[in-house]
């Protein structure tokens, strides 16, 4: 059998096959690689492109400039504790900024544990972290988190919450370069006052004030972790709406405490045992709030903090030329500290007597068919303009802001005005002295009738300037005000002693007979009466009424500053007559302020005023340690019931007991150029050995009387009881404080 020579078998399909694939793939692996070299070439370029563009533009972020609301407090010089928080206001953001050295170590632990444990060794990124979290966002879906503390800084204090890689990349490059500009510590002290801990607190202090009732220095380790849990889920995880929800959280905190040796194993198991336990503020909303044993109160405002709000909103619009919106918001948001005038003991005591209705009156008084009763206003000031304490209603205060008599109300003074208007001005220009006699009668005629008329419906006849400020006599400075014309009254009243209501135009106005009795076209301010009263008791100078001195921002500039403005308002001599005048009034026989007198002996002198129609009562007090000045009336002006309510003065003393309790007793100091000479009662000249009557004045050293050259008969002193004056203003012209009623000015004689 013969062999057959074998034939090549050709490759076999399935070989070929591979071949194919396997240059398929490395076809498209080669393109792939090309098309990645290609793409990290494009993003490569655009993150240059886009760092380069970063750092043309100023995207840094300053720490001493953060635009966050802030709240704003205020301050008082307490005589035990020194400067002292009485209040505070804030905006959307509840803020209080403290420094580093304020919290303590285990705070600052808790949040670095939670949120950041390699915070004092990264350069503003925790890339390890960064990577982790990534790839398991791309594995798992979602977001995982993974921001330091510097980044989670940045993005508060830029507001940038943009949810795109382009603003992470800002983040990132804004916490490496915060990081390059600012210490650790710096950056941890901005984190922990700015960040969001529920509701509308921002930063560990006001958290810590709002939830547990202390300040952040006061603050427990399990209290720190509470605080610390919250951040991932602050409203979710608040203390005081979920306790158990801020446990578990708070737990957490303190086991990564314990692993990273900031606290022992023991003290785990200690802390994780205790309840969460927050302030009770069943009752009170977020906008309402008692800051707990720290003794401050946000919410409802004093009468006095009113006066600041008021005042300072006055002062920014001015300096600033801001809107009053703009300047509220700015005051609200601005973490301004505010430094008030206030004596606490003083504005604590005169609250409680204005919650007391005894103060006012021998029986509560029920309110009218329209459910009012009288109200009452005080204010209580130094002889440097600083106002320590006020108040302008009776009974409890139920909202902030609200109206205030003692710095918004406009009404008439009555007769306290006469002492400013007409009496001091006289005296200084030697029109006057203690003893000049004019003749108590009418000074002119309104509709065919004699005016001005006295309390009593009479006059009597010769009388000294002493007796008619003793008795509160009316007709006598209505002659005097014909002496020195009204326009020059006005003037006085404007420049010397700081009165700004009295209007000067128009049909209705202040430049009549009548203002010298104290009828006025608007009436003024108790703070402005009140401090107009000073130069009496101070040795003749007159200070603007303040209730704060300085307001400084954030950063500790001073934004306003706010100083009593003092000028010469009467000579010392001047002040010192004026002084003895009235002390008169309240010591002296038949003396209209009587009733004033304090049981300590501590001299008093004043000035009563009543309205016409027993509509208000005012009285304006001074002792060597205070000024006060009181009113009382209807809101909507009607006669006071008669029977029940107490005369001003008497609710001056009331108040002012209280005030004075314990002070030594002290005098006023008098001018060295004043002495004290016997005068003859009839004549007012100095005695002689033929007048009868005699008394003791103060008189001007180089302006003294004459000696008495008459020979007397039958003597009357002219010693009859008296009342007070104002309520004796005629009705028609006179009685809406216009010139009508002012008689002729030009009058050359006085009696």
């Amino acid at each position: 059998m013969s062999t057959a020579k074998k034939k090549k078998q050709p490759a076999s399909k399935t070989s070929k096959t591979v071949k194919n694939i396997v240059g398929h793939i490395m076809r498209i692996l080669v393109t792939m690689m090309l098309i990645c070299v290609i793409t990290g070439c494009i993003v490569v370029t655009a993150m240059v492109i886009y760092v380069m563009n970063f750092m043309e533009v100023d995207n840094g972020v300053n720490l001493d400039n953060i635009n966050q609301s802030m709240t704003t407090m205020l301050y008082a010089e307490d005589p035990d504790e020194g400067l002292v928080e009485i209040y505070r206001m804030s905006g959307e953001k509840r803020r209080i900024e403290v420094d580093l050295s304020d919290i303590p170590q285990h705070v600052q632990d808790a949040f670095i544990a939670t949120e950041d444990k390699r915070f004092m060794d990264h350069e503003g990124v925790d890339w390890y972290r960064t990577i982790s979290v990534s790839i398991k966002a791309i594995l798992q879906g979602g977001s995982q988190g993974g921001s330091t503390i510097t980044q989670q800084l940045v993005k508060n204090a830029t507001n940038d919450d943009e949810v795109t890689p382009i603003r992470k990349l800002r983040e990132i490059f804004r916490a490496l370069e915060l990081e390059r500009n600012y210490t650790k510590a710096e950056i941890l002290e901005s984190y922990l006052n700015i960040i969001f801990l529920g509701g509308r607190n921002y930063g560990v202090e006001a958290a810590s004030q709002y939830y547990f009732g202390c300040h952040v220095w006061e603050l427990t380790v399990p209290q720190a972790a509470s605080l610390a849990g919250m951040t991932r889920s602050p409203n979710n995880r608040r203390p005081d709406l979920y306790p158990e929800k801020n446990k578990e959280r708070r737990d957490y905190s303190l086991e990564c405490m314990r692993d990273q040796g900031m606290i022992t194993q023991e003290e785990y198991e200690q802390y994780i045992q205790e309840p969460v336990v927050t302030v009770d503020r069943s009752g009170n909303d977020d906008d309402n709030v008692d800051a707990g044993d720290t003794g401050v109160k946000e919410g409802i405002s004093s009468y006095f903090v009113d006066a600041v709000i008021e005042d300072v909103l006055d002062d920014l619009m001015e300096k600033y030329g801001w809107s009053r919106d703009y300047a509220y918001d700015r005051l609200k948001n601005g973490g301004y500290r505010i430094y008030t005038t206030e004596n606490i003991a003083l504005q604590t005591t005169l609250e409680q007597k204005f919650a007391d209705w005894h103060t006012f009156s021998s029986k509560q008084i029920k309110p009218d068919a329209d459910g009012n009763i009288p109200e009452a206003a005080f204010v209580l000031m130094d002889y440097d303009g600083h106002i320590l304490a006020l108040v302008g209603g009776k009974g409890e205060k139920t909202e902030s802001r609200a109206f205030n008599r003692a710095t918004m109300a406009k009404r008439p003074p009555g007769s306290s005005m006469k002492p400013l208007a007409v009496y001091a001005p006289a005296v200084e220009y030697d029109l006057i002295n203690w003893s000049t006699v004019l003749v108590d009668g009418p000074a002119t005629k309104i509709d065919g009738k004699d005016w001005p008329k006295n309390y009593e419906n009479k006059y009597y006849g010769d009388t000294t300037i002493v007796e008619a400020v003793r008795k509160s006599r009316n007709t006598i400075p209505v002659k005097l005000m014909q002496q020195l014309t009204p326009e020059r009254s006005v003037e006085f009243l404007q420049k010397k002693f700081g009165i700004t209501t009295l209007v000067t135009s128009g049909k209705y106005n202040d430049y009549g007979l009548s203002l010298s009795i104290g009828s006025m076209t608007d009436g003024l301010y108790l703070t402005e009466l009140t401090a107009a009263y000073a130069p009496f008791g101070n040795g003749g100078n007159y200070y603007t009424p303040i209730t704060y001195t300085r307001i400084e921002d954030a950063n500790g500039n001073i934004i306003l500053d706010n100083q009593p403005k003092k000028t010469r308002a009467v000579s010392e001599d001047t002040a010192s007559i004026m002084n003895r005048l009235l002390y008169e009034v309240v010591n002296g026989e038949g003396g209209t302020g009587r009733e004033a007198r304090l049981s300590s002996k501590i001299p008093v002198i004043g000035k009563t005023g009543t309205t016409q129609d027993y509509n208000d009562l005012t009285f304006v007090g001074m002792t060597p340690y205070y000024i006060g000045g009181v009113w009382t009336g209807y809101d909507t002006p009607k006669s006071l019931p008669y029977q029940s309510i107490y005369d001003p003065d008497t609710i001056w003393k009331n108040v002012m007991e209280d005030i004075h309790k314990g002070l030594e007793n002290k005098q006023f100091e008098l001018s060295s150029n004043i002495v004290q000479l016997e005068y003859c009662t009839e004549s007012g000249l100095l005695k002689s050995s033929s007048c009868p009557h005699t008394a003791v004045g103060y008189y001007k050293s180089n302006a003294k009387p004459g000696v008495c050259d008459i020979v007397h008969g039958g003597a009357s002193d002219g010693d009859e009881e008296g009342g007070d004056s104002g309520n004796s203003t005629p009705s028609g012209p006179s009685s809406e404080g216009s010139g009508a009623a002012s008689g002729p000015m030009d009058a050359p004689v006085i009696g």
